[in-house]
């Protein structure tokens, strides 16, 4: 067999050297980015194929990403304006605001000065770590040394670019977050031509070539571009909420908002004369001083929760992408076991079939016969609209005001009649 071969080479490899010549090198069969995709499937939906070849679903779901990703631009993946994380340039860094920051898992935060669409930096959530809560620093000077415009942390990208492209944009310009762009919007004030339309980062353009949620261990469960689906954390994840340490801290916010001293004195005659489910109480200043102070306060900073289609809420300034029912003080339908009075702001109530629109201002209640009607479900429902002061009574508290006061009651009824029984004995003797 080898003679033979031998004998044949003498006479082929001289005819191959001619070929070769003539009709040039064999370029061989090429594919369409369609024809590959439809080859891929093709391996893997058929079971002997994908014996074969030892491609999986997963596989076949990362080479389609690869091939179709050149095809998506920036406006297909990017976060929408409407839906970004952000913070006002002016705002005060205090405790309850670093907490918001850190509850959001973001580590790079778009700031804005007036309007939304005005991104005049990035917060770098690592630099406020020596940040001190008690200075109440602006923002704006965090930026002046670190994450502002001017030094190169803020670059704009047209939203039609594809992702090939700004996958190179982040490599050269080393960053993980971009501006996106309207490229024929109208031009800005300092003369730039970007109508902000939304942000993009690495994270946006790896999970299209993934075509995957990739989710980290600070991250919300949420996809805010698709707030109705939950991103299931990785199988066999034992480790608790990240951000149940931030609890430990909790109380210095509380202590925030305890009420002053000439507070609850105007809170305590205010009930005492005004609310009859308090008459009782206010006979006994200090059994209801004492319910007062230890009842809960909570505030409701600039919340807009049907007014803004950001459905904005939370500390001065900050701008969260989801929309929180902790802003209700009573929803229809839902039992309430609480008292709220208004002590700053304004709460909006929506009653009725007709949905009959009124507000409260401060030194307003609602809901106070939560306090006696047990269960009790309002028909209506109750909002903050501003930034708001509640001051909210619970039901068993304010039951075990009122047997401290039975109790008080009681004895003060049995000092009179020993008082009673005493004065004879004494007249007697005289």
């Amino acid at each position: 067999m080898k003679m033979f071969i031998a004998l044949l080479f003498v006479v082929a490899y001289p005819i191959s050297l001619i070929l070769d010549r003539i009709l040039g090198v064999d370029i061989g069969t090429f594919h369409t980015s369609d024809e590959l995709k439809h080859l891929v499937r093709v391996h893997v939906e058929n079971p002997e194929g994908a014996t074969e070849s030892g491609l999986n679903h997963q596989d076949a779901t990362m080479l389609t990403g690869v091939l179709e990703y050149k095809s998506l631009t920036v406006s297909d993946v990017m976060t929408t304006l409407d839906k970004v994380y952000m913070i006002d340039i002016s705002t005060k860094l205090s405790f309850p605001v670093l907490m918001e920051i850190y509850k959001s898992g973001f580590t790079r935060i778009p700031v804005y000065e007036g309007t939304r669409s005005n991104i005049v930096g990035i917060l770098f959530t690592k630099d406020l770590i020596l940040i001190d809560p008690d200075d109440e620093i602006e923002l704006s000077a965090l930026l002046a040394f670190h994450g502002g415009a001017h030094g190169g942390f803020l670059r704009y990208i047209s939203d039609t670019t594809t992702l090939d492209k700004v996958f190179i944009e982040f490599k050269n310009a080393r960053m993980h977050l971009l501006c996106a762009h309207d490229e024929h919007g109208p031009p800005r004030k300092d003369g730039l031509n970007a109508v902000v339309t939304g942000i993009i980062t690495l994270e946006d353009v790896l999970e299209a070539l993934l075509k995957d949620e990739i989710v980290d261990e600070t991250d919300n469960l949420v996809d805010v571009n698709e707030p109705s689906s939950i991103v299931e954390r990785r199988v066999g994840h034992r480790g608790a909420d990240p951000t149940k340490f931030l609890s430990v801290f909790e109380h210095k916010m509380v202590e925030d908002l305890k009420l002053g001293e000439n507070e609850v004195s105007a809170i305590q005659a205010f009930l005492s004369s005004n609310v009859p489910e308090f008459a009782t109480l206010g006979k006994y200043p200090k059994v209801l001083r004492k319910l007062i102070e230890t009842a809960k306060v909570e505030e409701h900073d600039e919340t807009s929760s049907s007014d803004s289609d950001n459905s904005t809420a939370g500390t001065p300034g900050v701008h969260r992408a989801r929309e929180y029912e902790e802003d209700l003080l009573f929803k229809p339908g839902k039992p309430s076991d609480h008292f709220a009075l208004v002590l700053q702001g304004q709460v909006r109530v929506f009653a009725g079939s007709e949905d009959f629109e009124s507000e409260l201002g401060p030194w307003s209640y609602i809901g106070q016969s939560a306090l006696t009607k047990e269960p009790y479900v309002p028909d209506f429902r109750a909002y903050s609209c501003s930034s708001t002061r509640v001051l909210l009574i619970n039901r068993t508290d304010y039951k075990a005001a009122l047997a401290s006061a039975a109790v008080k009651a009681m004895g003060a009824g049995a000092k009179r009649r020993l008082r009673e029984e005493v004065k004879p004995s004494a007249d007697t003797e005289d």
